[in-house]
């Protein structure tokens, strides 16, 4: 039994494989090491190059997300600069822009490309508007429009008041159908008996798309500013030498929030672009506190945008 016994020989201890523990421990540590990479990336991200697009006005979210901000993209009508002499408007880029200019008075035309929408501004003196029918501004706008082709003109509900100008809806009969427009006039005193000055703008469309249109035709004409000066017919120590157009329609190009058009006009402070910026576009809590805002940059970037005309 002995023997036996002491022919008996221990099984080798078997040998441990590290290799599948190494390679566990190693694809972790690189794990850990792209994830602390990535976390330090973020944080150099918003301590050197946010604060920078900050500056500039924009508000980009982490990982590029946007933080929802309404945008004049959204809802808005962009709209270059057209020039004709002194004069300057903002309209979509297919609109044309022509004008007159004599002595006792100018007028400047922004149309549509098709044909459909119009917006103008002039500028004249009104002599013997007694005698030729015309004794106040809305039988000369009523004569005007009825001489360039307008059939069956009339105005519609009352006048209102909008910086000091005096607000008038129409309607009438084109070529092309029936027509919905509105006329904003101010006058001043000629100086002389039976005369008036009248700064007046007009902007018109198909009625069956004016509910959907009309903030777009008053913008235009809202923007229309022309600098030179206007000479009434005859001049004299006491009578008025006109007026600059910039100077006249100030309030009208900076101080228009009219509820019943819902528009704003807003322009980028950096680039000069101009918007029709819908209300419904309107941040009350944005980025840089309330207003309107473009989106710059591919990275849910923001600029805030001023509101008004850009200046000249």
């Amino acid at each position: 039994m002995a023997a036996a016994h002491n022919d008996i020989k221990p099984k080798p201890a078997g040998k441990t494989n590290y290799l599948p523990w190494i390679l566990i421990g190693c694809g972790t540590l690189l794990i850990l090491s792209l994830i602390g990479g990535a976390l330090a990336a973020v944080l150099v991200w918003y301590r050197v190059e946010r604060p920078a697009r900050e500056t500039r006005g924009q508000r980009p979210g982490l990982f590029g997300k946007s933080d929802d901000v309404k945008l004049v993209d959204n809802h808005g009508i962009q709209t270059v600069n057209k020039t004709w002499s002194s004069c300057t408007a903002y309209a979509p880029a297919d609109w044309t822009i022509v004008g007159n200019e004599e002595r006792v008075g100018m007028g400047v035309d922004l149309t549509s490309s098709d044909q459909t929408m119009a917006a103008s501004y002039g500028i004249t003196a009104v002599a013997g508007g007694a005698y030729y029918g015309m004794s106040t501004p809305e039988d000369y706008i009523q004569k005007m429009m009825t001489n360039s082709g307008m059939a069956g003109f009339e105005f519609e509900g009352s006048s209102q008041t909008i910086n000091g100008y005096t607000l008038r809806y129409w309607r009438a009969e084109s070529q092309k159908g029936p027509v919905r427009g509105f006329a904003l006039y101010l006058t001043f005193d000629a100086g002389q008996p039976d005369t008036y000055i009248i700064s007046l703008r007009l902007g018109s469309t198909e009625a069956s798309k004016w509910e959907e249109r009309k903030n777009l035709v008053y913008d235009v004409a809202a923007s229309i500013r022309c600098t030179k000066h206007l000479y009434p017919v005859q001049q004299s120590a006491s009578e008025p030498r006109g007026s600059s157009k910039d100077q006249i329609d100030e309030d009208l190009s900076t101080k228009r929030r009219e509820a019943m058009m819902g528009f704003q006009n807003v322009y980028s402070p950096t680039t000069g672009e101009h918007w029709e910026a819908s209300y419904s576009d309107y941040n009350a809590t944005g980025p840089d506190g309330p207003g309107y805002y473009r989106r710059v940059g591919s990275v849910g970037g923001y600029e805030k945008l001023n509101e008004g005309f850009p200046p000249n």
